[in-house]
């Protein structure tokens, strides 16, 4: 926890592995039948298809003086209804990543920093840029995810696999324990 913070809850078991209620967390991963998220699906798939639309049109029809000047410039703001390219992708990139990382996860997962209202909005803003549901919930579910780790109640358990552990947990709907173990974590307020 960051010096002087004012949160003081950022665990809550006794570090034994024991649950808030005193109870054992579920230590092996049952077979389960998964649910998809239809919404997640489309949504993942269309960006997808689409960014394997914008190579396909570096290699047959933008000149690579328009890609290099691209990739050069960054250009954030770009018309929808014209023929310029909209090469930011990867300063959005970057920023999600920023977001992810310094934002969900180091200042409000771990607290391991502390930062003003400023930043945290900016961190915010970067970190839903990534997709990767709200802050508050990816929040939750890392916590989860230290605390239950390879247990049917970690979001993104690895025991599941590769695929699963990286990007399959976001294509599903929750484990059932993921739920219960998740209404027992303290919605405090992040932003502190």
């Amino acid at each position: 926890m960051a010096p002087n913070s004012t949160c003081k809850d950022t665990y809550t078991g006794d570090g034994q592995g024991t649950d808030v209620d005193g109870k054992m967390p579920v230590t092996q991963v049952a077979p389960r039948q998964y649910k998809i998220a239809y919404f997640n699906l489309l949504y993942f798939g269309y960006w997808h298809l689409a960014a394997l639309y914008g190579l396909y049109l570096c290699f047959t029809s933008a000149k690579w003086a328009t890609i290099v000047f691209g990739c050069v410039t960054r250009e954030l703001v770009c018309s929808l209804h014209s023929n310029q390219r909209c090469p930011g992708c990867l300063l959005l990139y970057v920023g999600a990543e920023l977001g992810i990382t310094a934002g969900a996860h180091r200042l409000w997962s771990h607290r391991s920093y502390k930062a003003k209202l400023p930043l945290q909005l900016i961190l915010l803003v970067l970190n839903s840029l990534a997709f990767q549901n709200t802050a508050t919930e990816w929040v939750r579910d890392h916590r989860l995810h230290h605390k239950y780790s390879d247990t049917d109640a970690d979001p993104h358990n690895a025991s599941r696999g590769f695929f699963y552990s990286h990007v399959g947990w976001l294509l599903v709907r929750k484990h059932p324990l993921v739920k219960e173990k998740g209404k027992n974590h303290r919605h405090e307020r992040h932003l502190c």
